[in-house]
């Protein structure tokens, strides 16, 4: 009878690998185009859509970077939390204590005093609209050509605070993740469409440029994937704490931030990963662009570029269309418990199946 259980259970627990264990990709070298140091702890980091420039943010100061790592210019900040870059470098947002918005060349072009601190912010690649997320709740401002005090034109009190925002390129649809796990999807004025709930806390969200695809991380280790309309199209689980997410115009490619870099393609497999040689540095990563570029933030205040070798970048395993054609006429989307997680590696079934055979065989002498 032990003969007959054992072989069974070796069997099972092949099969439990295969909905637990994340796909493993091919390993980058990470090699960075170019480094800077700030000095003090990055706590953002923004790449703009087309690559071109790149801007941080700490506690005291906001920097923008020219595509080769050279400084553009500096600008002093009173509780650095976030900075966004438009294409093109046109504008810059920084939130804390104060949203500001810089041009390219530095200079304010005006200043807002928020309830509480801003968290986070995100501006459209144009540099026409920004949202900000806060202890009080979510603010949408258009901008217009020579604009000098900021319009509010959206606001959303979630009472719930908000940790992460996300806009897409045109500004029709605004993510925010909360303190409570929440997952907010909002249209340009702000108005709730739709509501996921991760159960975990610490989400930081990010939409892709096409708004066709929004990617949510935990602190808790768990990533999710959803559509425009809210439905989850996968979970799973990573080895270590996220602090940071970003994805790639087209939603082909996640990037993680979780000490080091960890890249995933649009089916959910591990296709890269950068480890630093210290636990916990990369906290903050950029890579809205399509191009192979990611901008990344350290806690040792490290500014960092990265290309990715095309090898790591393989297509898109899943498709979903670029913009559903009707919105989704309920307000809250539930969790979907049952949605299959991404396969197991290979190299882990092979390796249970190894020992079945091995004990087969000691059995038979």
């Amino acid at each position: 009878m032990r003969r007959n259980l054992i072989v069974p259970t070796l069997f099972a627990i092949i099969a439990v690998g295969n909905f637990v264990c994340p796909a493993t990709g091919q390993e980058s070298s990470g090699d960075p185009i170019w480094e800077s140091g700030v000095g003090d702890r990055v706590m953002a980091a923004a790449l703009s859509p087309d690559g071109l420039y790149g801007a941080v943010t700490t506690e005291r100061i906001v920097y923008l970077y020219s595509q080769n790592g050279t400084t553009l210019w500096s600008y002093p900040v009173s509780g650095g939390r976030s900075v966004a870059v438009s294409s093109g470098g046109e504008r810059i947002a920084a939130g804390g204590d104060h949203l500001l918005l810089f041009d390219r060349n530095g200079s304010v072009i005006w200043r807002y005093r928020s309830e509480s601190r801003i968290q986070d912010i995100a501006i459209t690649a144009d540099g026409r609209t920004i949202c900000t997320g806060a202890d009080t709740g979510l603010l949408v401002f258009s901008l217009d050509d020579g604009e000098t005090t900021p319009d509010v034109s959206g606001s959303f009190d979630a009472n719930d605070p908000i940790r992460s925002v996300s806009i897409d390129s045109d500004g029709a649809g605004i993510v925010a993740g909360a303190d409570s796990g929440n997952v907010y999807f909002l249209g340009a004025d702000g108005r709730l469409l739709w509501n996921y709930r991760t159960g975990d806390n610490g989400i930081h969200v990010a939409i892709s440029r096409d708004g066709s695809t929004i990617a949510a991380a935990s602190t808790g280790r768990t990533v999710y994937l959803l559509n425009r309309n809210g439905r989850l199209l996968w979970k799973s689980s990573m080895p270590r704490a996220i602090t940071d997410v970003s994805i790639s115009g087209d939603g082909s490619r996640l990037v993680l931030a979780d000490g080091g870099i960890s890249m995933l393609n649009r089916g959910g497999e591990i296709i890269g990963m950068y480890a630093t040689g210290e636990e916990g540095r990369i906290r903050s990563v950029s890579a809205p662009s399509d191009t192979a570029h990611i901008l990344a933030g350290a806690a040792d205040g490290t500014v960092s570029m990265f290309r990715v070798q095309p090898e790591t970048l393989p297509p898109a395993t899943a498709t979903e269309p670029s913009r559903p054609s009707a919105a989704p006429a309920q307000e809250q989307t539930t969790s979907q418990q049952d949605t299959a997680l991404p396969p197991a590696t290979p190299v882990i079934v092979s390796a249970c199946a190894v020992a079945a055979l091995a004990w087969r065989r000691r059995e038979r002498r």
